[in-house]
């Protein structure tokens, strides 16, 4: 019960920061949003756009889907890379650390506190996409774009954490992060339709964790039939959650990395 409320507590501070800085909340939710909007608009002339697995869909449900994962990636992968990296700089890991605290409160406060920011993203892209664009939603739409949003926060997380080892500072952190999230999304079919890329890229970018998690939510946004859950997404995803779980507890620092 004492892990639990005060890895509670972390989250909760977490989120009050996050709330106060205008830059984080700007990255997380309004570009994705923004992005959404302005896309929307730009391809809603072309008709459909070719998905990954084949069949057609709507600007509105290819972009939602796409920029949902771009978007939890970003918040994510760059958000645990940089606030860990620079607690851990500034020697507050160390005093936590050292401190009556269970060690891994900070660390879940850090997962609980991503899970939702995450559910907020993805409950503004689809209002957004719904009432502004008409795009049908289903129930179950709503359930597995949760699910795989879940599943992207673990994969994500674990991932960030694994890189903190190799990471020495927040300035590398806070380039590192968005210029990888970036590239994935141009090679994942983020921004850009599927058939516009090589057919090497586009197969290379379905081994990486963004490029599933985008093509699953554009599925379950665009086609009534989809059934919300794609064995390829949950095998890849859980695949990079669990190696960047098992490298984050093998090498992880509480102390200062830079001399």
């Amino acid at each position: 019960m004492r892990f639990l409320r005060i890895t509670v507590a972390q989250a909760a501070y977490n989120l009050r920061a996050y709330l106060r800085s205008m830059r984080t909340v700007v990255m997380g939710i309004v570009m994705p949003v923004g992005l959404l909007v302005v896309l929307s608009w730009v391809f809603a002339h072309q008709g459909q756009i070719l998905a990954v697995a084949g069949y057609p869909m709507s600007a509105t449900a290819f972009y939602t889907g796409g920029l949902t994962a771009y978007g939890l990636m970003l918040g994510t992968f760059t958000g645990v890379m940089v606030s860990v990296i620079s607690a851990r700089e500034a020697g507050w890991l160390k005093r936590f650390r050292g401190s009556p605290m269970p060690a891994g409160s900070y660390l879940f406060g850090q997962i609980i506190f991503n899970v939702l920011i995450s559910i907020a993203l993805v409950v503004v892209m689809i209002a957004v996409a719904t009432l502004v664009y008409g795009l049908p939603m289903r129930l179950f739409a709503l359930w597995s774009m949760f699910c795989y949003s879940l599943l992207g926060v673990f994969a994500f997380t674990a991932i960030a954490l694994a890189l903190t080892r190799v990471i020495t500072s927040a300035e590398m952190a806070s380039t590192v992060g968005p210029f990888a999230a970036i590239t994935l999304s141009f090679t994942s079919g983020v921004f850009l339709p599927p058939d516009l890329m090589p057919h090497w890229l586009t197969s290379a970018s379905s081994y990486l964790p963004l490029e599933p998690l985008a093509q699953s939510m554009q599925s379950v946004l665009a086609n009534a039939n989809a059934g919300g859950f794609d064995p390829r997404t949950y095998l890849v995803l859980t695949a990079w959650g669990v190696a960047g779980f098992a490298v984050a507890v093998l090498t992880f620092s509480w102390q200062p990395q830079r001399v």
